[in-house]
């Protein structure tokens, strides 16, 4: 079993064939996923499984403030 959803996977998923739609459906419904190069969206299996169970993930690359507390004046 691939670490990543098949293609055919992607299409029953999404209900499109066409990649764009897929990334736009993907987008859509919270699905974090990569664009390979040849378009196609790439799904974590782990991801897809988490988010069909209804437990959300946050990307590790969430947008944070900056700590000026180190700055105040005293």
């Amino acid at each position: 079993m691939s670490i990543t959803l098949t293609t055919n996977e992607l299409t029953e998923l999404t209900g499109y064939l066409q990649p764009k739609k897929q990334n736009e459906w993907l987008r859509h419904q919270g699905f974090i996923f990569r664009v390979a190069a040849d378009g196609r969206a790439r799904v974590d299996r782990s991801h897809y499984l988490k988010q069909m169970d209804g437990i959300t993930e946050k990307s590790s690359r969430a947008k944070t403030s900056p700590d000026f507390s180190t700055l105040e004046k005293k």
